[in-house]
C-alpha cells in the first residue's frame, strides 16, 4: 500500500519478531524489552551479510516462526533454513546460503514500507521490541503498492520492485467452550459471517446459524463475543476487502487496515483505510493477542490468519463461499482461490494479484496474497546476490512449498512463481553492475 497513506507506524503486532535473529522467541516470550534490543542489534556473524527487512505479521510464522514446538518454531522457517541463524542452532544441519542472514521485524504492512522507502529502521519502543539493522533491504506488504511512493532516502535506490512469495487465509476462528459443535465444525453462509461482523448477528442460537447447520442447535443462549484486532492489521485489510467485494454496498463499514470503534451511527464517509465495528466487539493487538483472547472467552469468534489460528490450536468455521459450497481453511483451500490467477499490475517490475470472492466452488473465500517490496539498485552486491539466491530457494524448491505448507500457508501457482522468480532476477540489482 502507498507509504503516504496515514498509518500508525507505532501499532504493532503481538508476534514482533526478528527471524533468524530472536533467542526470546526459542525460549518463550520471557525477555525482557532490553535484553531483545540488545539480541535485535547483535551485528552478522563475521563474513556473513545481513539481510534486514520489516512489514506485515501475516508472514511472520512462515518467515521466522512463532512458536516453540514444530512446525511453527524458528527452527526450520523460511529463513532459518535458507540463511544463517542466530544462533546457529535455529537452522540445524546448517544454511542453504551460510553467507547471509535474514532480519526481520514484524510490525504492520505500512510500518514496514515506510522503513523500506526511508530506508530507516523502525525504532525500538515501548511496544515494538525488536528492530532491524541498518541497512534497510526489503519490506512485506499484504496491500500491493501502487507505484507512485518515491524513495526518500539511500543508500539503496531505484524504482521498488514487488513480487508474491505466499498466498494465506484468514480464518474465523472460535472458542468451542459451551458450544455444540458438528462434525467438521460450525458452518457459516454468507449471510451469517457478514451479519456476525456487521453486528446484526449476535447469539450462537440464531436462527440463521442454526439452518447453516442442518437445525442443530449450536448453543441455547450464548453471546457471540467478536473480538477484532486493535492495531493495524493486514487480517483487517483482507477480511473487509473480501467482505466489501461479496457483499457490495451491504457492508458499510468501510475497508482498510485500521480499525476503530462505532461512535453512534457509522460515519459517512468512512474514513480512509478504516473498518468501523460495532463498539460493544471486544479487539486485541496482533494476531497473537487476538488468539489469546478468544481462548480464554467463551463463544468468542475472531479473524486470525490461518497459521496463527493453527498454532493456537483453536477451530476455525466451514464457510461459505460464492459458489455457495463450504469449504474448511487449509493450504488447499486456500491455494484453489488462486487458481488461474494473472498479475493485474502493467509494470514489468511489479506483480500484483488480488484475489475477492473467489468463483471456484473448491476454493476457501478469505485469501490474499502477500508481497516482498525490494530495491533495483542495491549499494552491496552481496545483498543484493542474497535476495536473488533466496527467492530462487523459496519459489523454487519443494522443501521451501512443504515448509509453508506445514504451517498453514499455500504455495503460489507456478506460473506466478515463474513470474516473480524472472521479475527479481531481472530488476534486483547491485549499483555498479544495474
Amino acid at each position: 500500500m502507498a507509504f503516504y497513506r496515514d498509518h500508525q507506524l507505532t501499532h504493532l503486532a503481538s508476534s514482533i519478531s526478528v527471524f533468524a535473529i530472536t533467542i526470546g522467541l526459542v525460549v518463550g516470550q520471557s525477555a525482557t524489552h532490553k535484553s531483545l534490543a540488545q539480541t535485535s542489534t547483535t551485528p552478522a556473524p563475521s563474513g556473513v551479510t545481513s539481510i534486514n527487512g520489516s512489514g506485515g505479521g501475516s508472514v511472520n510464522t512462515l518467515l521466522v516462526g512463532t512458536g516453540t514446538t514444530s512446525p511453527y518454531a524458528p527452527q526450520g522457517s523460511w529463513f532459518n533454513t535458507y540463511g544463517v541463524g542466530n544462533p546457529k542452532t535455529l537452522n540445524p544441519p546448517g544454511a542453504v546460503n551460510p553467507l547471509v542472514t535474514f532480519r526481520y521485524a514484524a510490525i504492520n504492512s505500512s510500518a514496514g514500507l515506510a522503513a523500506f522507502f526511508t530506508q530507516t529502521p523502525p525504532p525500538l519502543t515501548a511496544t515494538n521490541t525488536a528492530t532491524i539493522l541498518r541497512p534497510v533491504s526489503f519490506a512485506d506488504s499484504d496491500d500491493p503498492i501502487t507505484g507512485t511512493e518515491k524513495l526518500s532516502a539511500g543508500p539503496n535506490a531505484g524504482i521498488p520492485i514487488q513480487v508474491p512469495v505466499i498466498t494465506y487465509g484468514v480464518a474465523l476462528a472460535y472458542n468451542s467452550s459451551g458450544l455444540n459443535v458438528p462434525v467438521g465444525g460450525i458452518k457459516f453462509s454468507r449471510a451469517t459471517y457478514l451479519g456476525i461482523f456487521n453486528g446484526t448477528i449476535t447469539n450462537w442460537n440464531d436462527a440463521k446459524i442454526k439452518a447453516d447447520n442442518g437445525g442443530r442447535t449450536i448453543a441455547v443462549n450464548k453471546p457471540i463475543v467478536v473480538v477484532r484486532r486493535s492495531d493495524n492489521s493486514a487480517n483487517t485489510f483482507t477480511l473487509s476487502n473480501n467482505l466489501k467485494a461479496a457483499f457490495g454496498a451491504i457492508w458499510n463499514r468501510g475497508v482498510g487496515e485500521k480499525s476503530i470503534a462505532q461512535a453512534g451511527g457509522i460515519p459517512n464517509p468512512l474514513p480512509a483505510n478504516t473498518v468501523v465495528w460495532p463498539a460493544n466487539f471486544q479487539f486485541a493487538s496482533g494476531s497473537k493477542g487476538v488468539a489469546t483472547k478468544i481462548k480464554t472467552t467463551a463463544g468468542a469468534i475472531g479473524y486470525v490468519d490461518n497459521s496463527t489460528r493453527l498454532a493456537n490450536g483453536l477451530q476455525a468455521a466451514v464457510l461459505q463461499n460464492k459458489a455457495g459450497t463450504y469449504n474448511s481453511i487449509s493450504p488447499t483451500s486456500i491455494r484453489n482461490a488462486f487458481v488461474g490467477a494473472t498479475d493485474q499490475d502493467a509494470s514489468p517490475r511489479r506483480i500484483k494479484i488480488v484475489v475477492t470472492d473467489p468463483t471456484a466452488a473448491n476454493a476457501y473465500p478469505l485469501v490474499s496474497a502477500s508481497y516482498l517490496v525490494f530495491y533495483d539498485k542495491y549499494a552491496d552486491v552481496k545483498v543484493a546476490n542474497g535476495i536473488k539466491g533466496f527467492i530462487g530457494w523459496a519459489l523454487g524448491t519443494t522443501a521451501a512449498d512443504n515448509i509453508a505448507t506445514d504451517r498453514g500457508y499455500a504455495p503460489l501457482p507456478t506460473a506466478i512463481k515463474t513470474l516473480s522468480k524472472g521479475v527479481v532476477n531481472t530488476y534486483v540489482n547491485d549499483a555498479l553492475n544495474p
